[in-house]
């Protein structure tokens, strides 16, 4: 690999790294899966750097973490997808007592739980939405949807958790 691919590479690193490995821990609940997952895409986009646009690279990457994901669901016969894990600790700061980051982390459970009763269109709608903070139309790209469709999704994951969150008794 010459020196220009090897810097271009690095760039696209800097920009993307973060956010993939957040992507891919959504799917794996796993540190080091989501790490191997985020390896393993930016090895595939060293090929297919001159074939791709700078707009193009982002969703190259999110496209293969979750294709990798899937395949490697698959190679060990698990076909649940979503699984259940201990959800990441929220940092203490001197302003939260112990007993707001109790409340704070049990209301993020929470909200991980409602997402992932969702389907599966759904809930990886309101995950790039939400957490990716991508846009409706970078979203329709990924998706390869319409506008319309992935605006009527994202407003239907909100309408199933707020009712899910009724039922919960939380609003």
């Amino acid at each position: 690999m010459c020196v220009d691919k090897t810097d271009q590479l690095a760039k696209i690193y800097q920009l993307y790294c973060e956010e993939c490995y957040l992507y891919a821990y959504y799917f794996t609940k796993n540190a080091i899966q989501a790490e191997d997952l985020v390896s393993h895409a930016f090895l595939a986009i060293i090929d297919s750097l001159p074939f791709l646009q700078q707009q193009q690279i982002k969703y190259y990457l999110f496209k293969t973490i979750k294709n990798r994901f899937i395949d490697g669901q698959r190679k060990d016969k698990r076909y649940q997808l979503w699984r259940k894990s201990t959800i990441p600790q929220i940092k203490q700061t001197s302003a939260f007592t112990p007993l707001d980051a109790l409340i704070k982390e049990e209301e993020r459970r929470r909200l991980y739980q409602s997402i992932d009763r969702l389907p599966e269109d759904t809930r990886e709608v309101i995950l790039l939405y939400y957490f990716m903070e991508l846009s409706i139309d970078e979203i329709a790209k990924y998706k390869e949807w319409t506008y319309t469709q992935t605006k009527n999704r994202l407003y239907r994951g909100r309408l199933l958790l707020k009712e899910d969150f009724i039922n919960e008794g939380i609003v």
